[in-house]
């Protein structure tokens, strides 16, 4: 299966052991520093594996995880498994449950085989099973990071896919939770800066808060990498195209890096009040408004151009543009 270019920038990101145990230490465990960025290793990522149907049947199940690393810290060991969604997957739970299976009936394959070949099984019930009654698997925590602009109207437990139960038959119902991160609305405080401004950059472009950015960040400088998957996720293509550019620098200007973006942001509000002509392609907002007000006053509508700013506005507040943004370049103050 070919990767997609935000495949390969988001598993690059996290591979960095900093960066991923803050995120589940921030996510899974409020913060608290007990996964150890230096105690992480590496995990094979291959959880495909074979289940046998009652008829002796082979049936393949493939699933690569997007990155897994095992952790050996109060526990012999334990896994944790990100998985990158970039769309809503309304099956969610399921898909997860099975991806967890997986790893926990790998493990037990493995030691079935072990016990198989050195014939240590104490009584019947070992042979039958497989295992012995002292064995233990290890855990598995999967965390899904969503990075789309619309919010997660998925479902995220097990319960949430069923038809509506009895509240009889709910307290027998067996369910399933999985661990979610919506970056887009996420107000967690991640402790590393990478993680911290990756999610600060998606969460401002996608709601246009150009002002705010330009105020909170004019001599703030990001590692290329944020500023590239930034650009993926939020399929910036003028923040794409300034990292490319960049190729040579290792940390890049964030304000800088949304400069081209910030223009064409200016450039369609001007579109939008229809005061450009032809040949003007750098025409100045300052510039469109002065034409805007001039062409109220000839015509001599106030009242209708009133309106028409409103209307512009009002296109812009549904576009999600910040207040400061549509408040300088329409003169309509919002409350």
């Amino acid at each position: 299966m070919r990767m997609s270019n935000l495949d390969i920038l988001s598993r690059d990101f996290w591979k960095d052991n900093k960066r991923f145990a803050d995120l589940f230490n921030t996510v899974l465990y409020e913060g608290k520093q007990v996964i150890l960025p230096e105690k992480l290793m590496e995990a094979d990522s291959n959880l495909s594996g074979s289940i046998q149907t009652k008829k002796k049947e082979d049936v393949f199940v493939e699933r690569r995880a997007d990155l897994i690393r095992k952790f050996a810290g109060d526990s012999e060991y334990a896994i944790f498994l990100l998985e990158n969604q970039s769309h809503i997957h309304y099956g969610m739970p399921l898909r997860v449950m099975m991806y967890d299976a997986l790893g926990y009936r790998e493990e037990c394959a493995k030691k079935k085989r072990e016990n198989k070949k050195n014939a240590v099984y104490a009584n019947r019930d070992e042979f039958l099973s497989g295992m012995r009654k002292e064995e233990r698997i290890h855990p598995v925590f999967t965390l899904v990071v969503y990075y789309g602009e619309k919010p997660w109207d998925g479902p995220r437990r097990l319960k949430d896919m069923m038809v509506d139960m009895p509240k009889w038959m709910e307290k027998s119902f067996s369910d399933y939770s999985m661990n979610l991160l919506e970056i887009r609305s996420s107000e967690h405080a991640f402790q590393n800066e990478d993680v911290s401004r990756l999610v600060y950059m998606i969460q401002h472009i996608y709601r246009k808060q150009i002002e705010e950015m330009k105020k909170e960040c004019a001599d703030v400088y990001v590692k290329k990498d944020v500023i590239k998957l930034a650009g993926a996720i939020t399929e910036n293509e003028e923040i794409i195209k300034f990292a490319e550019e960049h190729k040579e620098e290792e940390a890049l200007n964030m304000c800088e890096a949304t400069k081209q973006w910030e223009e064409k942001i200016r450039n369609d509000v001007i579109n939008m009040m229809g005061v450009r002509k032809e040949g003007e392609e750098n025409l100045a907002p300052e510039e469109a408004i002065e034409r805007l007000k001039l062409k109220e006053k000839i015509e001599g509508e106030a009242k209708g151009k009133a309106e028409e700013k409103i209307e512009i506005a009002e296109k812009m507040k549904a576009e999600g543009f910040d207040n400061a943004l549509i408040e300088k370049l329409t003169g309509i103050l919002l409350h």
